[in-house]
C-alpha cells in the first residue's frame, strides 16, 4: 500500500505553550492536495504558538504535573477503497539526529498519559474523521521532556502464513513536564570541520549542541563566500531536519559539489528550529583528502535580539506618547486657568474703585 506521509515522523521549533494557553480550532497551515494513501494532520494549535511552524505540525507543549490538554487530529482515507484505521499512541525517542517512533505496543510515560477517543475508525474512500487526543499528566510526574506519537495504522489481510502487513503514519509529540515555562529552547553551532570523502567529494560538518531545555528540529543552509578569485557558492540546504535532544550534540553534514576548490572560503551557516534562529561563520579550507582542520565559528545571533529591541522601541514610543499627552493636557489646563485669573483681578480692581 502506498501511504500518504503528510506528517512524517523521521522528518523535520520553541516558545513553550502551557495548559492554560487558548487553542485555536482549525488554525492549521493550508494542507496540500491529498495524495493517495492514509493521511493524518493536526487541527488544533495553541494560540501562543500559531507562528511556530513546528507547532503547526507536531503536538508541542509544556504542562505542569496534574495538567491536561486535548488536541484534535484528522485521519483521511485517500486509498481508493474503504479502510479500517487503528488510532493509538506510542513511545518515541531521539537517536542519531532522528525522531524515532518505536514499534506498536512500545510504551513510555507519555504514551500511558495519552489517549484517543476513537481507537478505531471505519472510513469510506475519500472520507475523514476528526479525533480528539488527550494528554493527562499525573500529579506526581517528574520534571522531564517526553517524546511520543499518535499513529494511524492500517493492516492488510493475513496471507496463507497468517502474516499481516501493517502501515502507519503519525504525528510527533514533544511534551515538557514541569512548573512554569521551563528552560527555553536554544542551540549553538559549536564547530565546523571541512573534509573530503573517499571519492573526493567535499563536505562540511557542523557540530550543533542543544543548550536549551527542549528538543530542536534544526534545518538550514550553508553559504561559501570570499573563495578563490572572489568565488561564492551555495546556498546548500540540509536535506532532512536533524532532531537534537536537550544537552546532546549532533553533526549536521553539508555535501558540496565535487569540483569545489579547496579554498580558503568563509563558511556562513544559518540554522533554525521553529522561531529560533542561529548564525555562525568561520574561515575553512577543504583538504585534498580526509578530514581538515576543525574551527570554532564566530556566533552571529544579532537576529535573536531583534524582537527584544523591537519590543523595547515600541515601549519607549508608548511612554513618549503618554508623556506628550500629559504635557499637552497640563498646558491646556494652564491656558484655561490664566484668562479666568486675569478676569478675577480686573473685577477686584473695579470693586476697589467703587469703594473709593
Amino acid at each position: 500500500m502506498t501511504l500518504f506521509l503528510m506528517i512524517l515522523l523521521a522528518d523535520s521549533q520553541t516558545v513553550p505553550a502551557t495548559a492554560a494557553t487558548a487553542v485555536v480550532p482549525g488554525a492549521t497551515a493550508t494542507p496540500p492536495a491529498a495524495p493517495a494513501g492514509i493521511g493524518i494532520r493536526l487541527l488544533d494549535i495553541p494560540a501562543s504558538t500559531q507562528d511556530d511552524p513546528r507547532a503547526r505540525t507536531y503536538i508541542i507543549d509544556r504542562l505542569a504535573p496534574g495538567a491536561e490538554i486535548t488536541r484534535r487530529i484528522r485521519i483521511e482515507n485517500n486509498t481508493g477503497s474503504a479502510q479500517t484505521v487503528r488510532v493509538y499512541s506510542g513511545a518515541a525517542h531521539i537517536e542519531g539526529g532522528s525522531f524515532v517512533g518505536e514499534e506498536a505496543g512500545s510504551r513510555n510515560d507519555l504514551s500511558t498519559w495519552t489517549s484517543v477517543t476513537r481507537p478505531q475508525v471505519d472510513l469510506a474512500s475519500g472520507a475523514s474523521a476528526d479525533i480528539p487526543v488527550t494528554i493527562k499528566v499525573p500529579a506526581d510526574a517528574a520534571e522531564s521532556e517526553q517524546y511520543g506519537a499518535v499513529w494511524a495504522e492500517v493492516r492488510s489481510a493475513t496471507d496463507k502464513g497468517a502474516v499481516a502487513q501493517a502501515n502507519r503514519v503519525g504525528i510527533r509529540i514533544y511534551l515538557s513536564v514541569g512548573p512554569g515555562n521551563g528552560k527555553p529552547a536554544d542551540f549553538t553551532i559549536t564547530s565546523l570541520t571541512p573534509s573530503r570523502d573517499g571519492k573526493g567529494t567535499p563536505q562540511l560538518n557542523a557540530l550543533v549542541t542543544n543548550t536549551g531545555g527542549r528538543a530542536v528540529d534544526a534545518t538550514g543552509e550553508l553559504r561559501l563566500t570570499a573563495g578563490p578569485g572572489g568565488l561564492s557558492a551555495g546556498p546548500f540546504a540540509i536535506q532532512q531536519a536533524i532532531t537534537i535532544a536537550p544537552g546532546k550534540a549532533q553533526n549536521i553534514t553539508f555535501r558540496l559539489p565535487r569540483e569545489l576548490p579547496n579554498g580558503p572560503w568563509t563558511a556562513q551557516i544559518s540554522l533554525k528550529s521553529g522561531l529560533l534562529e542561529r548564525h555562525a561563520s568561520a574561515p575553512v579550507t577543504f583538504p585534498d583528502a580526509g578530514p581538515g582542520e576543525t574551527v570554532t565559528p564566530a556566533q552571529d545571533d544579532s537576529g535573536h535580539w531583534f524582537p527584544l529591541l523591537a519590543a523595547a522601541c515600541v515601549a519607549l514610543l508608548i511612554v513618549a506618547a503618554a508623556l506628550l499627552l500629559i504635557r499637552r493636557s497640563r498646558t491646556r489646563r494652564r491656558a484655561a486657568v490664566a484668562p479666568a485669573a486675569a478676569g478675577t483681578r480686573r473685577a477686584s480692581r473695579q470693586d476697589t474703585g467703587a469703594q473709593r
